[in-house]
């Protein structure tokens, strides 16, 4: 049997390639649907696993921030090797991967879903001193948004604070390059996020080089946006974004 939560890749007969990157304590799983979505419609699309996840909490202790993007950068040179039109599109902290690999590799279009530039929980950022007391944290299992998916809900359930502290270096790095990302660029973010707060949105738009960018909000899907009841309508936002790029 499939292990939904490891990398995947679908091929496809179009011109336009995708990378998918998944969230912190995440999976690929998450981002499975809408890569299938996209390869129906022609798109080949690549869906990474990053360092540290679909293992044990335990494989995030010592991994960095820089090895996430190491891990996205790898898989987007797999994709800018077909020769195809170059497009990103991440969910939670795969948001931000995408906008920092996007100049780099010279992405055609990037998606945001849910990316994080302010996050609901206050006592982030006290995470360096408390992982000195409490290293790990752990929390109950949620359910998922959408129960007729749940074979996709493939996370951690607990995490180093190592891995928040670096979240949160990952977030800063974004902010002070996002004037960097001069593609065409769509921003995803759910009213009802739990987890990242909407005013990132704004924060994503107004700090973006893009001269062609927008925001899309969800009015009913929680922070798995992807795996919540509005999930068709990113997969269309996503597909109409890579669309709009042909020339």
């Amino acid at each position: 049997m499939e292990d939904l939560g490891q990398a995947f890749h679908f091929d496809a007969d179009g011109e336009d390639v995708a990378v998918l990157l998944h969230g912190w304590t995440g999976s690929p799983a998450h981002m499975r649907l809408l890569g299938a979505a996209l390869a129906e419609s022609g798109v080949e699309v690549f869906g990474p696993l990053l360092a540290g996840h679909s293992e044990s909490p335990d494989a995030l202790e010592h991994v960095t921030w820089k090895d996430w993007i190491r891990s996205a950068g790898t898989a987007t040179q797999s994709a800018v090797d077909t020769g195809k039109r170059l497009h990103l599109a991440g969910l939670s902290m795969g948001g931000p991967l995408s906008l920092l690999v996007a100049p780099t590799f010279g992405a055609a279009s990037v998606t945001t879903i849910n990316a994080p530039q302010r996050i609901h929980d206050r006592f982030a950022p006290m995470a360096r001193l408390a992982k000195r007391i409490y290293p790990m944290h752990k929390w109950e299992r949620d359910a998922p948004p959408d129960p007729s998916v749940a074979e996709y809900w493939v996370q951690y359930s607990a995490v180093h604070l190592h891995a928040v502290t670096q979240l949160l270096h990952l977030i800063r790095a974004t902010g002070r390059n996002l004037d960097r990302v001069k593609c065409p660029a769509l921003i995803i973010q759910s009213r009802t996020d739990e987890t990242v707060r909407p005013v990132s949105a704004e924060h994503l738009y107004d700090g973006l080089g893009s001269s062609e960018k927008r925001i899309l909000w969800l009015d009913r899907s929680v922070h798995v946006a992807t795996l919540d009841l509005e999930r068709d309508r990113i997969h269309r936002a996503v597909l109409e974004r890579i669309w709009s790029t042909r020339t």
